[in-house]
């Protein structure tokens, strides 16, 4: 215990799955004061990291927990964690560490080991207590929220997973400082995509602190985390199994976003991904109508000052086509896109028949 006072945590409210959502610099170093006033009657837990990660902060974590029976797990590092084959491992591993339904998995690490410790955990005697620390941003203003897990298949992303809310999350703002420069612009792409789903003054910031955001500012990431969590909480408590299309416009640019990173085996990474997926589903709804050129333009010119790609790779698009079939919102090969109506407007959930969506890849 540091003493400390804790931040006043983003409530998510899911009645017997309630949890919350710390945000704030230095959280690591309170960790075990985090769990001991959030999560009742641990048995052990065990770390899930990759090894650059478990590097910079998993000791000093280990050491804060050692009141009880704990270890640690290191699995690839970024997208290649996440397969059948790793998450068959890390399950054998929680025997061998003698897991029981008292213990915590504790997830160290970017929205890649989020999702494959998340899945795990979700699995593992039907289900065991998961603490979420999401070390990117991309982590913890998305993937590291909302208890949403998977693994990847072949044939596309995140196509094996299951709903597992954690009992805690922690978001140190300060970890975002050692983020590699291209991890942090990928993390400002879904920070783009909630100024256009939900708050213009996402976007306003976006574009007149660029210079700071860049240079990651600890003010302006407590307060871009914490509105984005905070959006995201909202949508999580109206839809939490993403069954009444109120969650889905978290959605935006993903549908052509998971395709790009299939298709080029994530060497294009997700915000990457994301940033083209945004502005080709801005393409579909500038040409149906339903949003104006300049908001288009005005993304656009956001993304690209944040030197993220906002323009199709070569790729063979029937292809692409085939893969979107599979999209987790296709429905009886009907192609669904979350197509936005304006910067800081609600989306809306649209077929889209492929020739207009051709016709925006080919733009």
């Amino acid at each position: 215990m540091t003493g400390k006072s804790l931040p006043a945590p983003v409530k998510v409210n899911l009645g017997e799955r309630s949890h919350s959502i710390y945000i704030g610099e230095n959280l690591l170093t309170q960790l075990s004061t985090l769990i001991d006033e959030n999560i009742q009657d641990v048995s052990s837990c065990v770390f899930i990291s990759s090894s650059p990660i478990y590097d910079l902060y998993g000791e000093n974590l280990l050491d804060q927990l050692s009141k009880y029976k704990t270890g640690k797990i290191i699995v690839p590092d970024g997208e290649a964690a996440k397969s059948w084959k790793i998450a068959e491992q890390l399950l054998g591993q929680y025997i061998d560490h003698d897991l029981d339904r008292k213990s915590l998995i504790i997830a160290l690490g970017g929205g890649s080991v989020g999702d494959l410790a998340g899945f795990t955990a979700s699995i593992y005697l039907r289900g065991i207590r998961l603490v979420q620390i999401p070390t990117t941003l991309l982590g913890q203003v998305d993937s590291g929220i909302g208890g949403k897990t998977a693994v990847n298949h072949l044939k596309g992303k995140n196509l094996i997973g299951t709903f597992h809310q954690p009992s805690l999350v922690v978001c140190d703002t300060a970890v975002i400082k050692s983020l590699k420069t291209r991890d942090l612009h990928a993390g400002l792409a879904e920070v783009v995509k909630y100024g256009v789903i939900s708050d213009e003054s996402i976007i306003n910031l976006l574009e007149n602190k660029r210079k700071k955001i860049l240079k990651a500012d600890k003010f302006l990431l407590n307060e871009i985390v914490k509105k984005c969590v905070m959006l995201k909480a909202k949508l999580v408590e109206k839809d939490e199994n993403d069954s009444k299309g109120k969650r889905a416009i978290l959605n935006y640019g993903h549908t052509i976003g998971h395709c790009l990173e299939t298709l080029s085996n994530h060497e294009i990474n997700h915000g990457e991904a994301i940033s083209i997926g945004m502005i080709v589903a801005s393409k579909i709804a500038e040409n149906l109508g339903y949003l104006k050129y300049n908001d288009l333009e005005r993304q656009r010119n956001l993304l690209k000052s944040y030197y993220l790609p906002t323009e199709t790779p070569k790729i063979d698009n029937h292809q692409l086509l085939n893969i979107i079939k599979r999209d987790k919102k296709a429905v009886s090969n009907i192609i669904n896109f979350i197509l936005p109506t304006g910067i800081g407007k609600s989306p809306i959930l649209k077929p889209v028949p492929e020739n207009l969506i051709l016709k925006a890849l080919e733009e």
